[in-house]
């Protein structure tokens, strides 16, 4: 009896106060935003983003200087000497003492190192390109991931409105059910249910809330938000239908892959730095010449004081302990690396394609089964209600028959999350998300 008591109690007060902690007012202002806005706004203002970009801005200076090397050297140097020939006879100042001043200009020219200036601009060139693929593959990962979070915010809104009409046409029952208690047609033990089933929706309805605030905010950071805030949908969730075939989709994803594109851009440099180590063995040949004065106390005479010079010099390696022969065999290991890598990758982008399309084919198949389950358990609903008014159905049934609609409904509302979410991931693996 005790208990019975405790459990009207509780209704009655979840009954009082049945929304309360949806009607306070929200700390964080609530910003509605478009999928498409969400995403600009991450591109632009995440700090990962950000990141890459000054990472891309590296290699571009990296193969600055792999040009400059291969450009002339112009340098200009100027040396001041002071000689003491006889110490302590510092008042003899010719023969004894000079003060020379030498002011040249220098140019060097590299002419030939086996390619091996050549190949390091190509190392450089396929580095910054390979920088920027990688800058879009964690682009096309940030809009994965913003797009997940933004379909988890539409499906919580629905599950909120699916949850608050069910909660409604419970209200209804409770006051109905209360009239038949009055009346002597139905024992407080049934009237007790249904406070129970109002009092779990309210309890669904605040996981619901934190959810939704935790979603928010998670989506927040990834658009580089200084603050987290509560970020509204403007649109709801849909099932935009796939059209590609299964046998495009690897050749697409081969197309705009993006990491599949960086591999072979590190192929590339990998194939330069073996010819880079290769081209070591060779003579390194290089011209230089120089132009100044030389001016000391004895003399300043322009025409007498000129210094000049010009010449080649030559380096041919004889033998280095094998260190050379050690790089080349390192470089070539590191290329075979990479190219087991990138077979792997393939192998791998042609699994999940495939797997990718399978299961958004088994989602877009349960959101059919969903939709007949949905509309067989309204229309059982609506036949129950007219039975249960007619004094055919118990409470018990009712709520029974209610609650499977629920979930029939919130489990809809899953499958397409789920669709989606794969259909989502697909064009990332593809590459044209």
């Amino acid at each position: 009896m005790k208990m019975k008591i405790f459990i009207f109690l509780l209704v009655i007060l979840l009954l009082s106060f049945p929304f309360i902690l949806f009607s306070q007012p929200q700390a964080i202002d609530s910003i509605a935003i478009s999928l498409q806005d969400a995403q600009e706004e991450a591109i632009s203002h995440n700090d990962l983003m950000k990141k890459a970009e000054a990472h891309i801005r590296t290699g571009e200076a990296v193969l600055q200087q792999a040009k400059g090397e291969m450009l002339s050297k112009v340098d200009f140097t100027f040396s001041y000497s002071y000689l003491d020939i006889v110490p302590g006879f510092k008042a003899i100042k010719l023969g004894n003492i000079e003060h020379d001043i030498f002011p040249i200009i220098t140019i060097s020219q590299p002419l030939f190192t086996g390619g091996k200036l050549r190949y390091a601009k190509q190392i450089a060139v396929a580095d910054v390109q390979s920088l920027e693929q990688a800058f879009l593959s964690e682009q096309l990962n940030l809009k994965l991931a913003v797009t997940l979070d933004y379909f988890q915010l539409q499906s919580l809104k629905n599950q909120e409105l699916i949850l608050r009409e069910n909660r409604k046409q419970l209200e209804i029952q409770h006051r109905y059910a209360r009239l038949l208690v009055e009346a002597g047609h139905m024992s407080q033990l049934e009237l007790d249910r249904i406070g129970v089933a109002i009092a779990t929706s309210d309890g669904n309805l605040l996981k619901i809330r934190n959810d939704y605030q935790a979603v928010s905010f998670d989506l927040s950071l990834l658009l580089g938000r200084e603050q987290p805030q509560l970020l509204l949908p403007k649109d709801s969730l849909q099932v935009v239908p796939f059209e590609k075939s299964m046998e495009s989709l690897v050749t697409i994803a081969l197309e705009h892959n993006p990491v599949w594109k960086q591999l072979e851009y590190d192929l590339q440099k990998a194939e330069a730095k073996v010819k880079v180590q290769q081209a070591a063995r060779w003579p390194q040949v290089s011209a230089q010449a120089y132009y100044g004065y030389e001016f000391g106390l004895e003399s300043f005479s322009l025409n007498r004081n000129k210094r000049y010079f010009w010449g080649l010099s030559a380096k041919l390696p004889i033998y280095d302990g094998n260190i050379k022969g050690a790089k080349i065999d390192e470089a070539k290991a590191n290329l075979e690396q990479i190219q087991w890598q990138r077979e792997y990758f393939r192998k791998n982008l042609f699994t999940q394609t495939q797997n990718s399309y399978t299961r958004l084919k088994e989602k877009e198949e349960q959101i059919g089964i969903q939709q007949r389950a949905v509309e067989q358990a309204r229309q059982s609903y609506r036949l129950a209600m007219i039975e249960y008014h007619a004094g055919r159905r118990s409470n018990t049934d009712l709520l029974d028959i209610q609650k499977s609609l629920l979930n029939s409904q919130l489990t809809l509302n899953q499958a397409i999350l789920e669709y989606n979410i794969a259909r989502a991931r697909l064009l990332a693996v593809m590459g044209i998300q």
